[in-house]
């Protein structure tokens, strides 16, 4: 059950009844101080529509009375309500949520939904500027997944266009042999091939030939190109499988998937007059919007706009889904918008159907500054979790040496590091900036991944002392509300719900964070406030144990959801 959303649904109906069809954002608050839940909403709402408050409040009491879970409701003047929950029926709702899968947390509607993320560049090492696109990304996939949605997952990697006319370019004249080449070395001949292309106009020129040859499939120049993405390809599933990320090849749609189609799109664009001829250069030009697309250059090279078009159009058409995520950072925040508008324009996705973008701030140096590529200060992923498993392996060593081997102490080094790594940018705002610290997020206090995983550890522990564990407490024992603490915690459980689904309509993972983060902090002031194994009242002891086991399973499917390594010792 899912109260805000019984209120919030009450509140829509007690407006249509005085003929009000106008959304509003309501102003629900979770409040412990004066009430259960607190409603400011109504005194805008009949601001702004010129009507009786009471005409609304007085029909909302009316229906919101009908649901057993509702003990009293008060009104304090202008117009802010007072809900108080029954404990009766609170202790009832968390008994029966508690022993479904997922606690029932689903849509009501199932969508089918594609999920665009990671999309690194080909002949580069994956660096901290890939971290935000690839976690999030896979995070929005498990929780769309938990909901009930059937998800495609796509790696939209740059694999096409003008950065490999240089690359094979300076691979032809130099005369280097691609089977001996790595990733590092790749990446090296990209950086010096970008520097020669801005001060030699020869080189550039040859350069734009190189991809127009590439674009026009040249047998030699494809041959090359297929080699330098498998060295890519190859080096990025180490990655993702280091981050516990569930991206493989066969979810890899790069730009050239979409080679064949582009002539097509600008044909038909320009046949719709949404795209112009301007010296030999097709345009999209758009007054109203303010902004100018270019979708095929003089020398019949296409971009990345005409790429994304062609994109969604084969995405709709091929899948027939209810909605598109993109995940990129927030420099293209209007470059999609205006990609989004083209696209329904050019009627290559019906209205209906979502295309949404999850845009994020960048990651930042010590000195409050972004990682730059070309500046050759952007921190490798690779080099991350190398750094973070030698920094806890070491402190795993002191601590375990006498009871496991090197082994077993590298794979639990493993994966509090990957924790540490993922939790840290989920629990940033997604649209804010936020500056990289490798000694905080390792911190085993405060809102970190590790801390995390040590709070279920200490709960699972807990349950193995008392001859239990999460699923058969569950199962078996019944939960009583004895105090204001546990009042709270539970309303808390039912809070879940509407935070998952919260987290999914706004691609907000830190809200989850937030909320596991807290859930952890109850826990520890139920294990300090009294020695759970030593009670003698059983009816008292297997209620709180049950309560425990059901945070427990709440931190279980979040750490799922958020694909951090569950651990049994820390």
């Amino acid at each position: 059950m899912n109260i805000k959303n019984i209120i919030i649904k009450e509140i829509n109906n007690s407006l249509k009844k005085n003929n009000i069809y106008k959304k509003y954002n309501y102003n629900i608050k979770n409040n412990d101080k004066y009430s259960d839940y607190q409603i400011y909403s109504f005194i805008n709402i009949s601001k702004k529509e010129n009507i009786n408050i009471y005409k609304i409040i007085n029909i909302f009491i009316k229906k919101i009375k009908k649901y057993k879970i509702f003990k009293k409701i008060n009104i304090i003047k202008p117009g802010i309500i007072n809900i108080y929950i029954k404990k009766k029926e609170l202790e009832k709702i968390i008994n029966i949520k508690s022993k479904i899968k997922n606690l029932g947390i689903k849509n009501k509607k199932k969508n089918k939904v594609i999920i665009d993320y990671s999309s690194p560049n080909i002949s580069k090492e994956m660096h901290i500027g890939h971290l935000r696109s690839t976690i999030l990304g896979d995070c929005i996939c498990k929780i769309s997944r938990l909901l009930g949605n059937k998800v495609i997952k796509m790696n939209h990697i740059g694999d096409w266009g003008t950065n490999f006319g240089m690359i094979i370019t300076l691979i032809k004249e130099k005369k280097i042999n691609i089977n001996k080449c790595n990733i590092k070395k790749l990446e090296n001949i990209y950086k010096k091939s970008q520097y020669i292309f801005s001060k030699n106009k020869n080189f550039a020129k040859k350069c734009r030939l190189n991809t127009l040859k590439l674009q026009n499939n040249n047998k030699y120049i494809i041959n090359i190109w297929k080699k330098i993405t498998n060295i890519t390809i190859l080096e990025n599933q180490k990655i993702y499988k280091k981050l516990n990320i569930k991206l493989h090849k066969k979810n890899i749609f790069g730009e050239s998937f979409y080679k064949n189609k582009l002539k097509y799109i600008v044909k038909d664009l320009v046949k719709k007059k949404i795209a112009l001829k301007d010296n030999k250069t097709i345009i999209i030009k758009n007054k109203k919007k303010n902004f100018n697309i270019i979708i095929k250059k003089k020398d019949g090279a296409y971009l990345y706009s005409t790429i994304d078009l062609a994109c969604i159009k084969y995405r709709y058409k091929k899948y027939k889904i209810n909605k598109i995520i993109y995940l990129t950072d927030i420099r293209q925040k209007e470059y999609m918008k205006n990609i989004f508008i083209i696209a329904k324009k050019a009627k290559y996705i019906p209205k209906k159907i979502k295309l949404i973008h999850y845009y994020f701030g960048n990651i930042l140096n010590k000195y409050k500054k972004p990682f730059k590529t070309k500046e050759g200060n952007n921190i490798k992923l690779k080099k991350i979790i190398k750094k973070t498993i030698k920094y806890i392996k070491k402190i795993m060593y002191k601590k375990y040496k006498n009871e496991y081997n090197k082994q077993k102490i590298y794979r639990i080094s493993k994966k509090i590091s990957i924790a540490a790594i993922k939790y840290m940018d989920l629990s940033k705002k997604r649209t804010k900036n936020y500056i990289f610290n490798i000694r905080k997020i390792l911190s085993l206090k405060n809102n970190t991944g590790p801390y995390i995983q040590y709070s279920y550890i200490r709960i699972i522990s807990l349950l193995k002392k008392n001859n239990t564990n999460i699923t058969k407490c569950i199962k078996n024992n019944k939960f009583y509300i004895y105090n204001k603490l546990e009042f709270k915690i539970s309303k808390e459980i039912l809070n879940f719900e509407e935070i998952i689904k919260k987290s999914y309509k706004n691609g907000t993972t830190h809200e989850i964070c937030k909320y596991l983060y807290n859930l952890c902090i109850y826990f520890s002031k139920i294990y300090e406030l009294k020695n759970i194994t030593n009670i003698k009242n059983i009816k008292y002891k297997k209620s709180k144990l049950k309560l425990i086991s059901i945070m427990g399973k709440i931190i279980r499917i979040s750490l799922n959801i958020l694909g951090i390594p569950i651990l049994k010792i820390m």
